[in-house]
């Protein structure tokens, strides 16, 4: 693909779309990471109480991918919660990767749509040989939007065989054993009706109890592969950084870890009640045509996946806005996000924060310096300040006065990039902070961070600041030596340092690397990860006093 005459931001947006072959099925390929470097020796051989497992190794590291754990949820399953695989007989292989949870698919990330419901499986990178004490353990819970993406997903520009999530470099250079897991998505993961409570199902936060029941199978099976199943940090990105979050306020999940990390994301915003989610399932259960019979879920579970997989209507809202869909000034018809639901998520986030009501884990969570460019990418751009205005007040009525004020169009190169700011801080930057401090007034050790380099994947180096998820080739180091921008792949080391040592102790300190003091709401610090790593206070701290007083209107009124 020739993009040199492509406009900078038409350029990212195809090169982002263009990965993985646009068109195969991610679950079907064997990605072996970068520099895979010669064949992949096989024999790993590994015994669980369900069974044995063969995986591969290289340079260093043994790979398990495709493991079940847990029964595919169809059929009668559909929607309830996830239920433990059988064992298996002889010797089960775990070479290639199970399949994405059905979702309608993401131009943005180059990821097809797919109907395929038996998706839970994770995968395990382990230090080869074994080790001779247990190791601590990383699990990761990827991002998309709680509607797209899986633990295969490829590094877009680099094709099927380079992964986003790769565990190789942890594994081999710092000593930890990764885990990685598919988690049910979109309706099929977050679906609330009250005929779900009426057999006994969970209403909702399917996708929530799958990725408790891999943390189990971590904390029941993790030994074998030389984990430490007593020193486990569950991160994730964007819609996995909320999820981690959220398995820290679920009482089911305590004691099944012992360290977060939440990179771009939060959950102490205002998320939806069960009973509002279960209302909007009757408007869904009508689109799918299932409003009328008597018993609505048989209706619901006779359907193909593909058929429930429908397109919301957006109420109220102007087509194709500036700014996209967070700027239409309209919502959408139903969401299939998690929710309040009295049980997985007891109350709303935000009081189980500041009630202590929450798991008392050390926590890294931060965001990237300009979040909004990639969400903005598919949007038309804020031409004219007047442009500009409208979007603000659409999406924010009467107070778009106040950020407009906040930031004047006039002090930014453009209009457009004065909204990026503006979406950057109100839904990554500030909402993190607000997090952060309410997570250290819980009593929790926190370490916040503000990532400032660009992508740095090829092709798009240059073309994107640092947008949302700019940061996760570094944290994974999915690069190989050559294709690293100068001076980034140091920062790549450093980071995982930090990760590693954090999983090991709850404190990213150590091994030489730059400190890292604990966040204070006070100093509004943050460590800035950048070519000069430094620490920075007062962390973007007027415009997030506006947001902190935004966010609490959003709660006003109970």
């Amino acid at each position: 693909m020739n993009t040199a005459f492509l406009p900078t931001r038409t350029a990212a947006a195809c090169l982002l779309a263009f990965a993985a072959g646009c068109g195969s099925d991610a679950g079907a390929s064997n990605p072996q990471g970068p520099g895979a470097g010669g064949d992949i020796q096989q024999g790993t051989l590994i015994t669980l109480p369900d069974g044995k497992l063969e995986g591969s190794a290289r340079d260093g590291v043994r790979r398990f991918v495709g493991i079940p754990y847990a029964e595919p949820p169809v059929g009668d399953l559909r929607w309830k919660a996830p239920v433990k695989n059988k064992p298996w007989s002889g010797v089960r292989p775990a070479t290639e990767f199970g399949g994405r949870c059905a979702q309608t698919g993401s131009a943005l990330q180059g990821i097809t749509a797919t109907d395929n419901e038996d998706c839970l499986y994770l995968n395990v990178w382990a230090p080869d040989p074994a080790p001779a004490a247990p190791l601590p353990v990383l699990f990761w819970i990827h991002g998309g939007g709680n509607q797209n993406g899986s633990a295969s997903d490829p590094v877009p520009t680099l094709g099927a065989d380079t992964l986003f999530y790769d565990g190789q470099s942890f594994a081999a250079n710092h000593q930890v054993v990764v885990v990685s897991l598919n988690y049910r998505l979109g309706v099929f993961g977050y679906l609330a009706h009250s005929a779900l409570r009426d057999e006994g199902s969970p209403s909702g936060n399917q996708g929530l109890l799958d990725q408790r029941l891999a943390l189990e199978w971590v904390r029941d099976n993790i030994r074998a592969f030389g984990g430490d199943p007593n020193r486990v940090t569950v991160f994730g990105e964007s819609a996995g950084a909320r999820n981690v979050c959220f398995q820290v306020v679920s009482p089911g999940s305590r004691g099944l870890f012992h360290g977060a990390i939440s990179q771009s994301g939060d959950c102490t915003g205002r998320i939806p009640l069960r009973e509002q989610a279960e209302a909007q399932a009757n408007d869904y259960a009508a689109a799918a045509g299932c409003a009328t019979v008597s018993d609505v879920l048989h209706c619901l579970r006779g359907k193909p996946a593909g058929e429930l997989m429908i397109d919301a209507e957006l109420v109220g809202g102007a087509a194709n806005p500036v700014g996209g869909s967070a700027y239409s000034g309209g919502t959408p018809r139903w969401e299939f996000r998690p929710i309040v639901d009295g049980d997985v998520v007891p109350n709303m986030p935000r009081d189980l924060f500041a009630t202590g009501s929450i798991a008392k884990v050390p926590y890294i969570m931060g965001t990237n310096a300009e979040e909004g460019a990639l969400s903005q990418l598919s949007a038309p751009d804020a031409v004219t300040e007047e442009d500009y205005l409208l979007a603000l007040e659409r999406r924010f009525g009467s107070f778009g006065t106040r950020v407009a004020a906040a930031y004047p169009a006039a002090s930014f190169p453009s209009p457009n990039d004065a909204l990026i700011r503006v979406t950057t801080d109100v839904q990554y930057a500030c909402a993190v902070q607000d997090f952060a401090s309410r997570a250290t007034e819980a009593g929790l050790g926190v370490y916040a961070y503000n990532f400032n380099l660009p992508y740095a994947i090829p092709g798009l180096a240059g073309l994107l600041g640092p947008a949302h998820a700019a940061e996760l080739t570094f944290v994974f180091s999915s690069l190989a030596s050559e294709q690293w921008p100068p001076g980034n792949e140091a920062v790549s080391e450093l980071i995982q340092g930090y990760w590693s040592r954090f999983a090991a102790r709850g404190d990213p300190n150590g091994s030489g690397a730059p400190e890292w003091a604990k966040f204070s709401p006070q100093l509004g610090n943050r460590l800035n990860l950048d070519l000069d790593v430094r620490s920075v206070e007062n962390f973007r701290a007027s415009q997030c006093a506006l947001w902190f007083e935004y966010y609490d209107s959003l709660f006003a009124g109970g």
